[in-house]
């Protein structure tokens, strides 16, 4: 009886491969692949990791979501545990988990631009690191920063997972960002004010053509990860990728049906979701890095179990 039972999971795992990972990340110890701090300036610096093995390496700089600054500590915890950080470490990139300087007084502020181009000239110069396959992965406020960083500088390719275009495009300004002892009601009506208005009186013709500007200045391919469930969807599918693929750029999207904002980092979905996500980025990476990622050997990796968010 243990025999046939051993026999039919060895099949179905042979047949059903993501099954069998679906739940799991895998961990690669610090004393394999120890956090170094890359440091630009006092709101500009990240958590890196190196693949255990010989290099160079692809890189990608994760650029974490909101307007909002992380402690190196975080950035450090993520850059261990985190889904998206662990896989692709363990898929042989190496990772780059960066912040930059707050933006709650104003959305516009290119601060946050200045900061994540120079962490990115900085990777490119690690030693380990091929600096002609650099890419970007970012989610929400990240997704849009990746985008404002392509368009500055050359990087291999972006996935941006629900990008907060509307920065992007000029529509989210200081005069959307709440002060003082100003209310949740208060914030749920600017809220609403993107997630109902008509696109044609918040995508004004000065907009449009200030979008269509800096979107000509991005040359690498871009990935949209999407679910339909947030509103941003109508800024991204029905405004952001038309405008590129009329200026002729490279984009494409992989929509997850039922998925809920945070998707792409694994917070607030299945696990298998998440990974299903990691697994179209790292594809699509792959299609436009001159140095490819080589999985690191299993004798370092654990893969330790993952639970839902939801």
């Amino acid at each position: 009886m243990r025999k046939a039972i051993y026999l039919v999971a060895v099949v179905w795992g042979a047949c059903f491969p993501a099954a069998a990972d679906r739940a799991t990340v895998p961990l690669i110890p610090e004393d394999a692949s120890p956090v170094r701090e890359l440091r630009i300036s006092e709101n500009a610096y990240a958590a890196v990791r190196i693949p255990p093995g010989e290099g160079p390496f692809p890189a990608v700089v994760f650029l974490h979501g909101g307007l909002g600054h992380a402690k190196m500590e975080n950035l450090r915890r993520q850059s261990l545990t985190g889904q998206a950080q662990a896989r692709f470490l363990a898929w042989g990139y190496v990772t780059v988990n960066a912040t930059r300087r707050d933006i709650h007084h104003d959305p516009q502020d290119r601060g946050v631009v200045k900061d994540t181009v120079a962490i990115v000239e900085a990777v490119k110069k690690l030693p380990e690191v091929d600096p002609e396959s650099v890419a970007l992965y970012g989610g929400s406020g990240g997704g849009t920063l990746a985008l404002e960083v392509a368009a500055e500088t050359d990087v291999a390719a972006v996935v941006a997972g629900e990008p907060a275009s509307i920065i992007f495009m000029g529509m989210f300004t200081k005069d959307d960002v709440l002060r003082g002892d100003e209310t949740q009601p208060v914030a749920e009506q600017r809220r609403r004010r993107f997630a109902n208005a008509p696109l044609e009186q918040l995508y004004t013709p000065a907009l449009r053509g200030r979008t269509r500007r800096k979107l000509a200045k991005i040359q690498c391919p871009v990935l949209i990860l999407h679910g339909d469930q947030h509103w941003l969807k109508r800024f991204n599918l029905e405004i952001l990728v038309p405008e590129m693929k009329a200026l002729g750029k490279q984009v494409e999207v992989r929509t997850f049906p039922g998925a809920r904002h945070g998707f792409y980092w694994g917070r607030n979905t299945e696990p298998a979701v998440a990974l299903k996500a990691h697994r179209e980025a790292d594809a699509f990476l792959r299609k436009h890095l001159k140095t490819r990622p080589r999985p690191v050997a299993a004798v370092h990796v654990r893969q330790a179990p993952v639970g839902s968010d939801r």
